[in-house]
């Protein structure tokens, strides 16, 4: 087989792995309608991929006739979806709170969230709810979480992710959640409820986007951190540079 064609089965198998992870399972024809592809190469992709360890299957019951097969992924898989450089923050982060006390690499990350709404603000500039909603899902999207908007779930619809890039860091600070669903809600300018389910052995998340009665006071919401933070502004200024290198790297 020339690399020409090595590439391009390589290719179509991480994209049959995007599909499926994008979902609750998929069958081959939903994955052969989706792609664009052949029943029967979808078919080959699949069997080799679960030989490979990377899929497992599942029933899912249909009104009439037999339950059809369809593919998960399995932890394998997570090889392909990759958390780069997070080893790396995550021991940054751990030894803030070592050298300027418990709950300070908390602080930092709430003023890096901060920053980070600021930085996003001037790219999200939908007249609607549903505008600003697919922008900031295609930056998130760009970023790597995997991210669609769907009109459907809430009254003003529904960003989906499918992958956390920060997944370590989130499971050693849990507060991440609180700021991810505040920095949501300061760039769309509505509330918003964030529903995570680890299900299916990876990460889903749902912004809801529940709407707002005063959306001017969720905007001027402030992420800064109060006086008694003490040394954090001192950890932000000298390991901002560093995480600021890693987020890149991750581009």
């Amino acid at each position: 087989m020339d690399s020409g064609n090595s590439s391009l089965i390589r290719n179509q198998k991480y994209a049959i792995l995007a599909e499926i992870k994008r979902s609750d399972g998929l069958s081959v024809g939903e994955l052969a309608e989706r792609m664009n592809l052949s029943y029967m190469g979808v078919k080959q992709h699949c069997n080799a991929l679960e030989k490979e360890g990377y899929l497992a299957t599942r029933k899912r019951a249909k009104r009439v006739g037999r339950p059809e097969k369809l593919y998960v992924l399995t932890e394998k898989a997570d090889e392909f979806f990759p958390q780069k450089g997070i080893p790396f923050v995550l021991e940054l982060l751990e030894s803030v709170d070592e050298v300027y006390g418990s709950l300070a690499a908390e602080r930092l990350l709430r003023r890096l969230y901060g920053r980070r709404v600021e930085e996003l603000r001037p790219r999200i500039t939908g007249a609607t709810i549903a505008e600003r909603a697919r922008q900031l899902a295609q930056i998130r999207e760009e970023e790597g979480y995997m991210s669609r908007y769907e009109s459907n779930g809430a009254p003003h619809g529904q960003i989906l992710e499918f992958h956390s890039p920060v997944l370590a860091i989130l499971d050693r600070f849990p507060r991440i959640r609180e700021f991810e669903q505040r920095l949501f809600e300061r760039l769309l300018r509505t509330r918003v409820e964030r529903n995570e389910d680890r299900a299916r052995g990876g990460i889903r998340v749902a912004f809801l986007l529940a709407g707002s009665e005063d959306p001017g006071s969720i905007a001027k919401q402030s992420f800064a951190a109060s006086s008694a933070d003490g040394g954090v502004g001192v950890a932000a200024r000298e390991i901002t540079a560093g995480l600021s290198a890693v987020s890149e790297a991750k581009r």
